[in-house]
């Protein structure tokens, strides 16, 4: 897949999704797939999509009907007409993300990690992930969650590894 250069190409309409995914370049992300490309160890992107319910997760089942997600780092993206795809790299969340068959705002999805190269799924979806862990787990949780400063926080909430004074 060659990705398209969108800045050089005056003539080609911009869509929501391109303004979109352009401002998102090199964040965590996650997106709504439809298809992956499975990218080897040595950078190789697979050249046949795997559908996601025909995907086997590592505890054998399928997602069948269930909605699939992929979290990354939007390195870059391309859009054909009404196909677009997204080159994730592995997510740069300080801690590890959730992955696998989850409750996702009240409903069962399956969350998976990059690196991908991911065919979005109609209607698009892409969202940035929140950058500290609490935020990333109340962002699953609830369908509007808003994010905490950490000012705000519960007092039993440790956002920051607590120092010691001499």
């Amino acid at each position: 897949m060659d990705p398209i250069n969108h800045a050089a190409s005056p003539s080609r309409p911009q869509w929501d999704i391109d303004r979109c995914l352009e401002r998102l370049i090199g964040y965590d992300v996650r997106v709504a797939a439809e298809a992956f490309f499975p990218v080897r160890w040595n950078g190789e992107v697979l050249p046949a999509p795997i559908q996601v319910r025909d995907l086997v997760l590592s505890d054998n089942s399928q997602p069948g009907a269930l909605p699939v997600f992929f979290e990354g780092r939007l390195c870059q993206f391309e859009r054909r007409i009404g196909v677009v795809s997204v080159h994730l790299d592995t997510p740069t969340l300080a801690e590890k993300g959730v992955e696998g068959t989850v409750r996702f705002r009240g409903r069962m999805a399956v969350i998976l990690h990059g690196p991908a190269v991911v065919r979005l799924a109609f209607p698009f979806r892409v969202e940035r992930l929140p950058a500290d862990a609490l935020n990333y787990w109340e962002d699953l949780r609830f369908p509007t969650a808003q994010f905490r400063l950490p000012f705000d926080s519960p007092p039993e909430t440790v956002l920051y590894p607590a120092t010691k004074e001499p």
